[in-house]
């Protein structure tokens, strides 16, 4: 047992309560009061009394929506991200290491066009480069051969591009061929390391493989899970549960909590599924990746086991893709980004009941997204307080995707690019006071992942928390 005494302690956000003094015993909160209540219960056990002397303290991030293997695997490729020419992408490709070179974080839109193979066969070794939203990726010649891909709409032969199913099936050959067990237990290791320097303790892991499945249930066996982790499988592996007739699994640090579907790809691709026309793009709407049908289907499976659902949908129209098939299975799960919510979707979501994963963050990355989608549908975009009035809300980085850092993420939120993005001038009635993108960051962010003694320093709560030297209210 322990206590910390004389601080400024928060201990939830939403409704705002803080204390000076707190007392933890097995990892869990037993007191969140006064520091001289605090003291004496600790001193009465003989534990440890911890003087905080001022500091702040606050629950521990919770990002909602990530993926620890291409986290882990991310701080180990080549960072592409902010590169303005072939030339300087080749240049920080060929200080590459390791048999294959995987990149990350490359976009058409800052180099001015989609790199290709033949750019990329300059490299004398296989290459496998990632956009940065991970929905479109581009390999060379000696990458396309250890491949092996059938051809398909999503798979460029000319170009080397790959895309949506095409890339699912590019990632499942890397994932059982050329990616070990052990890469993926180093990775999941290497990511958690890197969350916890960041103050982030708790996560969804979202579109878990086979290979990570057993990498995380080797860590939380060996007492090498360091963070809490909510995992969202892959439907393959839904049906190697369904075999075995196993449920939601709830360990120490993990929890089986759901399966994750998609419905349509990204912005920055032109894959997410709209209702119109893109607006710097005519010939297209997106690109849908599962139907009602098939995402129904999955659903009833996954609500026999008693999983939780979560749905990528960016587009308006993936949503409502997502929000018919949530009706037709009578379940209330999870909707991953709602990046375009039209004014007639937000009652559905409340009446629903559906919970949302957002990633403020991306209104910074998406700096375009006004050109893309039309000055018309740019008040509908990224619109957190009004997501919030309507649903639970989480935040999140969908990293490797974003950075991981949670300060960028709130920043992001509560200023929305400011004197940055052009998106500002259309929805700033959107931003978030500090105190509602903590609350989504931590309990918020706990409540949408159903682990529901996450995100509060109360009473009964996992004593999952960060110290700091200045008020986490007061931005700077």
């Amino acid at each position: 047992m322990k206590a910390l005494i004389n601080g400024n302690i928060y201990t939830s956000f939403r409704p705002l309560r803080k204390v000076s003094g707190l007392v933890i015993s097995n990892d869990r909160v037993v007191y969140a009061g006064d520091s001289s209540v605090a003291k004496r219960i600790v001193e009465l056990s003989g534990g440890e009394v911890i003087d905080l002397k001022g500091k702040y303290v606050m629950p521990a991030f919770f990002d909602s929506h990530l993926h620890l293997d291409e986290l882990g695997m991310s701080l180990e490729m080549v960072d592409l991200r902010g590169t303005k020419s072939m030339k300087e992408l080749l240049e920080r490709l060929k200080g590459g290491k390791g048999r294959i070179i995987f990149g990350f974080g490359w976009d058409q839109d800052e180099l001015g066009e989609y790199p290709t193979k033949e750019v990329l066969n300059e490299i004398d070794k296989p290459v496998f480069i990632y956009r940065k939203c991970f929905h479109v990726a581009v390999a060379n010649d000696a990458m396309l051969e250890l491949l092996n891909l059938e051809p398909s709409k999503d798979f460029e032969e000319d170009t080397g591009m790959i895309k949506e199913k095409a890339l699912e099936e590019a990632r499942k050959i890397i994932n059982e061929k050329i990616l070990s067990l052990e890469d993926y237990i180093h990775y999941i290791e290497r990511a958690q390391e890197h969350l916890i320097n960041l103050g982030v303790k708790s996560v969804a892991f979202m579109s878990v493989n086979e290979k990570a499945f057993k990498a995380l249930f080797y860590l939380e066996r060996e007492g090498k899970l360091k963070v809490n982790v909510s995992a969202y499988i892959n439907p393959s592996i839904l049906d190697k549960l369904e075999d075995l007739n196993l449920r939601r699994f709830n360990g120490e640090r993990l929890s089986i909590t759901g399966v994750k579907l998609f419905t349509d790809g990204s912005f920055g691709a032109r894959t997410a599924l709209l209702s119109e026309p893109y607006s710097d793009d005519p010939s297209t709407s997106g690109e849908m990746v599962s139907d009602e049908e098939e995402l129904a289907n999955i659903m009833e499976r996954a609500k026999r086991l008693k999983l939780d659902v979560a749905v990528h949908a960016i587009g308006d129209r993936g949503l409502d893709i997502a929000l018919n098939a949530f009706e037709k299975a009578k379940l209330s799960g999870r909707v991953e980004h709602a990046s375009l919510v039209r004014d007639d979707q937000l009652e559905r979501i409340r009446e629903l009941g559906i919970r949302l994963s957002v990633q403020p963050h991306f209104i910074i990355s998406d700096w375009w997204v006004v050109e893309r989608v039309g000055e018309k549908r740019a008040r509908w975009v990224y619109r957190f307080k009004d997501l919030l009035r309507v649903a639970e809300v989480g935040f999140s980085t969908d990293a490797p995707i974003e950075p991981a850092d949670p300060w960028l993420t709130v920043e992001a939120a509560v200023n929305r690019g400011k004197g940055v993005v052009k998106l500002y001038e259309f929805t700033k009635d959107q931003a978030l006071t500090v105190e509602e993108a903590l609350h989504c960051y931590t309990y918020g962010s706990a409540r949408v992942s159903l682990a529901n003694d996450i995100g509060k320093l109360e009473p009964g709560f996992k004593a999952e928390y960060i110290v700091m030297d200045r008020d986490p209210l007061v931005m700077k």
